[in-house]
């Protein structure tokens, strides 16, 4: 990341920057005006994204701020990009289902995590493959980051349905 700062070109390190607190993280994400284009920003833009690892970048921002800062980032530190990724999927389906748990008031399959993980395993695939639909319409984009979601769905349900 660069700065300019009266005309000279200074360099700081991702480590420098300082965190954003969630005010400033939330109209990052969603923009300063909020109404339709929060509303855009949280729930269309997210499926124009030329990417999977950019549709879970724009996607949920609430989540994916505390997802950044309490689970991604310190175990990026600890471990390869990759790993913090899948594990921080991993984090973020359990969370899911105790939600689901604590609503139905008894353990269920843990179908949350199942799908996370193949989210996440979608994600670290696409970027390996170098995945970039930029040149795409956005229709097509929307279109296959929804099948991208639907087929890991329906692949978690016939493990889940395995299961029982």
């Amino acid at each position: 990341m660069e700065n300019s700062m009266a005309g000279a070109r200074i360099s700081v390190s991702p480590r420098a920057r300082k965190r954003l607190t969630f005010n400033e993280y939330m109209r990052f994400r969603l923009g300063r005006r909020g109404g339709r284009t929060a509303w855009f920003n949280f729930w269309i833009r997210p499926f124009t994204a030329p990417s999977f690892a950019g549709f879970w970048r724009l996607w949920n921002p609430v989540y994916g701020y505390f997802l950044y800062y309490c689970s991604y980032r310190p175990l990026s530190r600890l471990m390869p990009r990759w790993a913090a990724l899948i594990a921080t999927f991993i984090a973020c389906g359990v969370l899911h289902d105790l939600a689901a748990w604590s609503v139905a008031r008894r353990a269920l399959p843990p179908g949350a995590t199942i799908a996370f993980i193949l989210f996440a395993l979608g994600v670290v695939l696409s970027e390996r493959l170098d995945m970039d639909l930029s040149g795409w319409p956005l229709p097509a984009r929307a279109v296959i980051n929804a099948g991208y979601l639907a087929s890991c769905v329906l692949i978690m349900l016939v493990i889940v349905r395995k299961m029982a």
